[in-house]
């Protein structure tokens, strides 16, 4: 009994199967579209994300979905996983007008970051005086001297008597030998 229940088995989910099969072929016949063609369709369509990325960023209709095709396809395999539209597209421009375009658009937007990220460390710094306005935020006591240009310890906030300056060691020791 069991053998022939494996049996039944077996021929109906081999009936289920090529009736799967049929209907996808009954499709692709109405449609005129391959299983290939419309995972392209599929990945071309914009959603809700996608229509928020490119208005984000600038960018067209058109444009969006261009950059997400390349995005997922040559670009998928050869670029970081956060590569912005904006950038697959002006790598991938079509000529020299376009990759410019685009270039242009990212500048501007990485501009606006900086000036962005600068304000706000420039805010939490002015809040750390006020809130903690007798701690050192760092602590450089007992620090060995280290030889890096003036002009760098500067920027850093490194007081002077911790730096040696090469080039000033140089100019020293040239002086020396005359």
């Amino acid at each position: 009994m069991t053998a022939v229940l494996m049996a039944c088995a077996l021929h109906v989910d081999a009936f289920a199967q090529a009736r799967v099969i049929n209907q996808t072929q009954e499709q692709q016949t109405q449609t005129g579209e391959s299983s290939q063609q419309r995972l392209a369709r599929l990945h071309s369509q914009l959603d809700g994300n996608d229509l928020l990325v490119a208005q984000i960023w600038g960018l067209s209709n058109e444009e969006m979905v261009r950059a997400k095709v390349l995005l997922k396809g040559p670009r998928a395999a050869f670029s970081v996983e956060n590569l912005s539209p904006v950038e697959a597209l002006g790598i991938h421009a079509r000529d020299e007008k376009e990759r410019v375009k685009y270039a242009e658009m990212f500048a501007r937007a990485l501009q606006a970051d900086v000036e962005r990220s600068l304000a706000w460390n420039r805010a939490f710094m002015e809040v750390q005086a006020r809130l903690y306005p007798n701690q050192v935020v760092m602590d450089y006591s007992g620090q060995s001297p280290v030889a890096v240009p003036t002009a760098t310890a500067d920027m850093m906030g490194v007081p002077r008597t911790l730096v040696q300056d090469p080039a000033a060691a140089r100019k020293s020791s040239a002086t020396k030998k005359r």
